[in-house]
Formats: C-alpha cells, sequence, structure tokens
C-alpha cells in the first residue's frame, strides 16, 4: 500500500514538473514569437497571418477594403437600384476587424489561451471583415422600395351573357417584398463581394374563375394595334361602335373566324353613321365607314398570334390610317372578308379597346409554346398616281371644285411570317399586297348654257344704209 502511494507521488509530481516546464516553454516561445503577433493558422482574406504585428495587419486591412464596393444593385419587379451600401446602414468595421485578428485566442485565462493556441497548429482559423449593421436603417430603405413592389391580387371575372363574355377580368397575382429575408440576402452579398441581389418577393396568387380555366383562358397571346389618328368624328363613331361588337367573343378551338359573320348588319340601325369608304372605283359615304379599322387590327393580330389566315384582301390604295403598307385588311359584307382560324387546342377570348387615337385588339387563350417571328413590311413598284380627274356636277356653283378624293401613288407591298411550333417544326409565310395609283377627283361647278344666236332679219324688208330698222314689238 504504501508502495503504491509512493508511486502515485512520484507519478503526480513528474507529471506537475512536465506541466511547469511545459507552461514555461510555452510562455518563452510565445513571449518570443507572438506577444502582440497573430497565432498560427489565422487566415483573413485568403492569408495565413501567422506572426504579423499589428501595424502589418492594420495595413493589409485598409488595402483590402479598398478593393471592396461601396454600392450594390437591388434588382425587384423587373427594376434595379444602386446604392451605397452605407445608405443601407452597412460599415466595414477596420477597429473591429483588427481587434479579432490580432487578440484571437488572447482573451481567456492562461490555461484557455493556451489550449487555443496548441488547437490553431492543428485548425485554420478563418477571420472575415468586420462589419456594422444598422438594421432599422435598411428596414426603412426596404419599406420604401415595397411600396412599389406590394401589390394586392386580382381575382379573375369571368360572365357570359347573350354568348358573349359581359364581364372579363384576367386575374393578376399580387407580389409581397419580404423585408427580413431581403436584409439576409442583402447582407450576404455585401460579404460576399455580389455586387448585384435579387430581392426576395413573394408571389400573392390571385383566384380565377373556373371556366376560364377548362377555357383554356389562361394569358394574354397576342394583341394587334392601329392608329386613326386625325379621323372624322364619324369614323371614329364607327371605329368605337365595331370595336364593341367583338368584345367578348369567343372562337372555339379549331373554329374559323370570319369578320363579316361575326360583324352582322351595318346600318344606321346598328348605331353606325355615314363615312367614306373605297367602293369600286369612288371614295363614298356609307354607314359604317372606317370599320376597316378594326378588320386591319383584327389581321395584326391574327398575325402575332400565328394563326392561320384563310381570306384576306388589302385596300385598293393606301391608306394612312393602315400604315405600315401591308398590314392592312379590308371587308363589305358579303365579301370581301377576313378569315383566320383558331389552331389552338382552347377557346380564345376577344378583348378590344381605345386609347387615345389607338385601336388595340388582344387574344386571351393558352400559350402553346409556337413563337411568331414578323418582318418589318418591304414597299417597292411606286407608280404616280397621274393627274385629277375633273367631274362637273350643277351641284356646285359655276367654276367652284370640290376634292372628293385624295392621290394616293400606287405600289406593291410584302411582309414576311415565320412560326416555329413547340415541337421545332417551323412556318414561312408571305403576305403580298397590291396598291393601284389613285387620282385624285374633283367636282366642279358646271358653267351655264349660252342662250342661242338671235335668226337674221327677213330679206323682204329693205333700209338705206344710213337708217335702222326699228325692234318689233308686240
Amino acid at each position: 500500500m504504501k508502495k503504491v502511494f509512493k508511486f502515485t507521488l512520484v507519478f503526480l509530481s513528474v507529471i506537475l514538473f512536465l506541466a511547469v516546464v511545459t507552461a514555461s516553454a510555452f510562455l518563452i516561445y510565445y513571449n518570443r514569437n507572438f506577444q502582440g503577433k497573430v497565432y498560427p493558422n489565422v487566415i483573413f482574406e485568403k492569408q495565413n497571418l501567422q506572426g504579423w504585428d499589428k501595424n502589418k495587419v492594420n495595413d493589409l486591412i485598409a488595402e483590402k477594403e479598398k478593393d471592396f464596393s461601396s454600392e450594390i444593385e437591388l434588382g425587384y419587379d423587373g427594376k434595379s437600384v444602386q446604392t451605397k451600401i452605407s445608405d443601407l446602414g452597412f460599415v466595414w468595421n477596420d477597429t473591429k476587424t483588427l481587434d479579432e485578428i490580432i487578440n484571437y485566442g488572447k482573451r481567456g485565462n492562461y490555461v484557455e489561451n493556451f489550449l487555443v493556441f496548441i488547437r490553431s497548429y492543428l485548425i485554420k482559423k478563418e477571420i472575415v471583415f468586420a462589419y456594422d449593421f444598422d438594421k432599422e436603417k435598411i428596414t426603412q430603405y426596404l419599406k420604401e422600395i415595397a411600396t412599389s413592389v406590394d401589390k394586392e391580387p386580382v381575382d379573375g371575372r369571368f360572365e357570359m351573357k347573350n354568348g358573349k363574355v359581359s364581364e372579363f377580368v384576367m386575374g393578376n397575382n399580387g407580389a409581397k417584398l419580404l423585408i427580413d429575408e431581403s436584409i439576409e440576402e442583402i447582407k450576404n452579398a455585401i460579404i460576399d463581394q455580389d455586387n448585384k441581389v435579387k430581392l426576395r418577393v413573394q408571389i400573392v396568387e390571385a383566384k380565377n374563375v373556373e371556366d376560364m380555366g377548362k377555357m383554356g383562358i389562361k394569358e394574354l397571346v397576342a394583341t394587334g394595334q392601329s392608329n386613326f389618328f386625325g379621323s372624322p368624328n364619324n369614323r371614329v363613331h364607327n371605329i368605337a361602335v365595331g370595336a364593341q361588337v367583338f368584345n367578348g367573343i369567343l372562337i372555339k378551338p379549331g373554329e374559323n373566324f370570319s369578320f363579316i359573320t361575326y360583324l352582322g348588319e351595318v346600318s344606321a340601325k346598328t348605331g353606325y353613321l355615314p363615312e367614306l369608304v373605297i367602293k369600286e372605283d369612288k371614295t363614298i359615304p356609307e354607314y359604317g365607314g372606317g370599320l376597316c379599322q378594326v378588320s386591319t387590327t383584327f389581321f395584326r393580330t391574327a398575325i402575332n398570334a400565328g394563326f392561320p389566315i384563310l381570306e384576306r384582301t388589302e385596300h385598293a390604295y393606301r391608306v394612312v390610317y393602315y400604315e405600315p403598307a401591308g398590314f392592312d385588311s379590308t371587308i363589305y359584307d358579303p365579301k370581301p372578308d377576313l378569315i383566320f382560324k383558331n389552331d389552338t387546342a382552347n377557346y380564345i377570348l376577344i378583348q378590344t379597346r381605345i386609347s387615345s387615337t389607338e385601336l388595340f385588339v388582344d387574344f386571351y387563350g393558352t400559350n402553346d409554346g409556337r413563337k411568331v417571328e414578323v418582318s418589318k413590311s418591304v414597299v417597292y413598284n411606286f407608280v404616280a398616281p397621274g393627274d385629277p380627274i375633273m367631274i362637273e356636277t350643277t351641284d356646285l356653283a359655276p367654276g367652284e371644285k370640290k376634292q372628293t378624293d385624295i392621290a394616293h401613288t400606287g405600289a406593291d407591298a410584302y411582309f414576311t411570317r415565320k412560326i416555329t411550333y413547340a415541337d421545332g417544326k417551323a412556318k414561312d409565310d408571305r403576305f403580298d399586297s397590291h396598291y393601284i395609283p389613285w387620282r385624285a377627283k374633283f367636282l366642279v361647278g358646271k358653267e351655264p348654257e349660252k342662250p342661242a344666236d338671235a335668226p337674221p332679219a327677213d330679206s323682204s324688208t329693205t333700209s338705206n344704209s344710213d337708217s335702222t330698222q326699228a325692234p318689233a314689238t308686240s
């Protein structure tokens, strides 16, 4: 028992002696190599700073900070804004960074510091650039952005009346800027020196009407547009009336859409006013003048949708309202007509709208993956209109002139369309138009006919050369 006790005492004494020697050796080594210097394997900006003194570390920090961007680009809702990181409450802290590097493993008691020192030879310690962050400041900044991001969802509305859609609203999802999540994204981007960050936006789903889903009316498929600036009042009126006729029409899958069929009767009874139309070789007023603005816009929408054009006729001459040349479509009951096919697997809902002097025709349905490329109009073979045509009339005062037709230069025009379907197959179309030269026409007041000359005097009556016959009396 005494031998065991004696052995234990000696063993503990040796251990204590070794501990004292090791500690002493550590102190000597530490004081010689790491007093006021960086511990082994301390990594900052991919550099091992072992043994560096305070001044050298401070110079490195200042040098690295120069490379840091002071601005960041915040992306949201298809927009972006460039801002200083200081405006977001983010500031790089040189002093704190220096303190964390120099004093790593030196803040505990002797034993703790000793253990950190020994461990540093085995495990690397990476220190990142310290920073100060004002959450209240960045929160306020993001709240201002949220005013242009946040929007309430708009639920879809779809009501049928007399076979047409009387009320239609395509549901639109809402959005909400997630401020706390965006703050973390921004902090991480700044620390990682990523100069662009996309803010976190949550989509708020809108509710759509079940019938819309069944019919496949999910999105805007195509839009056509034309401008009727300068149109007379009656023409503007007829365009508005005609456009409203088509608003809400549903085109069935596979249906051949006939403009004339859906247009129906055009008369005073259906709300139209007299306005100029091209008929035969004249430009004359008729009820519904201006409806070709509507058919032209429909043609453009069908072109942009990639629908097959089964029937289409250009105007006799170029009309300013339908430029660029080649993108027009004239109609007149019963012919010519505009006919195209809905060759999708879903319904197409027509919506018409007027903004200032622009007419829009929108097709809503399901995008089946086709891509449509339409070229610009190519105009060639110009032909001068020739001299004006003068037409005498008794409806005007003698010599008075009134122009009924404006001169138009003749030309040919074409454009091309390429449709690439979802399966990779492609189709090329070319649409040609021929416009005849159109001479100006004037009505001219007809001069009155002159009275016939008086009959000669009776040869049986003689007179002296120095006398004059008195006029007959009754």
